[in-house]
């Protein structure tokens, strides 16, 4: 990738609009090289949170507690983590100046994360400093790999498609190593 490229993953404690996000990770990477990265952990109730979905992402009431911080802060940091990455540009309607953001990508971004980050920013009033409606997607890019060889896989779920072409899958359910796999998965088709 010739562009700076943000992956992300969000955590989530549960499915629903109504679940808090838990932790929010990215990696940006410049010709398949990491060129930073970002993990936060973000304080939440645990009473809006589905305790299933917290074992299944290795919640640690300590560790949130230690190393946790509120969304808005959390937000705000991601913003300033993104600007220097800024590669696509748009004019903006209101002014007619020229503007750029940076690039999105990661797994099941367009079904999940995006709307979820864009809900965000928008219900804390902050500038996403990134495309949120065009993100770069590995299950898409996965979807077209496997219809072009024919050959099914058992699902496109992040860890599966890892499993399939030879990634590890340590840590899945943590944001930053999802990421760091949905990084692997994109490497892996798009450079064969």
């Amino acid at each position: 990738m010739k562009s700076p490229t943000v992956f992300f993953d969000s955590e989530t404690a549960g499915l629903e609009p109504k679940h808090p996000t838990i932790q929010l990770a990215a990696v940006a990477i410049k010709g398949w090289k990491e060129v930073g990265t970002f993990e936060r952990k973000i304080r939440f109730a645990e009473s809006d949170a589905d305790p299933e979905a917290l074992e299944m992402n290795s919640y640690d009431r300590r560790t949130w507690a230690q190393d946790g911080v509120p969304e808005r802060q959390a937000l705000n940091e991601f913003a300033e983590f993104l600007r220097p990455f800024a590669c696509v540009t748009f004019t903006s309607k209101r002014t007619g100046n020229p503007y750029s953001v940076s690039r999105l990508a990661g797994h099941n971004i367009q079904g999940f994360d995006l709307r979820r980050l864009r809900d965000a920013y928008q219900r804390n009033r902050i500038f996403l400093p990134a495309d949120g409606y065009r993100g770069l997607d590995t299950m898409q890019l996965a979807l077209w790999h496997y219809a072009q060889e024919g050959r099914a896989v058992p699902s496109f779920k992040l860890v599966d498609l890892c499993q399939d072409l030879g990634i590890p899958t340590d840590d899945a359910h943590d944001a930053l190593a999802d990421v760091r796999m949905s990084i692997r998965i994109a490497e892996a088709i798009l450079c064969r």
